[in-house]
């Protein structure tokens, strides 16, 4: 018995990845349009959690009914798990998954927001440069680089990552 509904749809471009290959080795125009999908996600993520932060900093009502009901907080943490495990399940079915994408970018933002109320404003602005000024300098690498770094694997970008604090360590000595 067939399928009625096709588990990747048919497009005008081979779908390369139905046969086991990686964006890594696709065209560089395939490339390019997954980098560009991945980092506008990512960007509409990042400023939605900036807003909803925002929101929640400068408003004394919201802050305050946040510090009165502290369970908002495991409500946003165990529906970001539910919809990261629907995400999962759901990962080919294509308007659900977007649905289900921002479900959890929303909770997570309620959850930074939430927690975020706890700290003092120029703390948390400093955590917002820094985080900014790091996915910023990564995008930038990420475009701009011809190098391959998927050869050093898990652990080097993980090595790399563990360095870099350190260099920002003994540029304040």
């Amino acid at each position: 018995m067939a399928d009625p509904e096709p588990r990747y749809p048919c497009s005008s471009i081979e779908d390369d990845f139905n046969y086991g290959s990686c964006v890594a080795s696709a065209s560089v125009h395939i490339r390019m349009a997954f980098l560009r999908k991945v980092y506008s996600i990512l960007s509409l993520q990042v400023l939605l959690t900036t807003v909803t932060s925002t929101f929640f900093l400068y408003f004394d009502s919201i802050r305050t009914f946040v510090h009165e009901s502290p369970a908002l907080i495991l409500v946003c943490a165990l529906g970001s798990l539910g919809l990261i495990l629907a995400l999962t399940l759901n990962r080919h079915k294509h308007p659900l998954n977007l649905y289900l994408l921002f479900g959890f970018t929303l909770l997570e933002a309620l959850t930074v927001a939430f927690v975020v109320t706890f700290y003092d404003v120029h703390i948390v602005l400093q955590a917002f440069i820094l985080t900014t000024a790091v996915f910023l300098g990564l995008t930038v690498c990420t475009v701009q680089s011809k190098r391959d770094f998927s050869k050093f694997g898990a652990g080097g970008v993980g090595l790399g990552c563990c360095r870099s604090p350190s260099f920002l360590w003994i540029h304040h000595l």
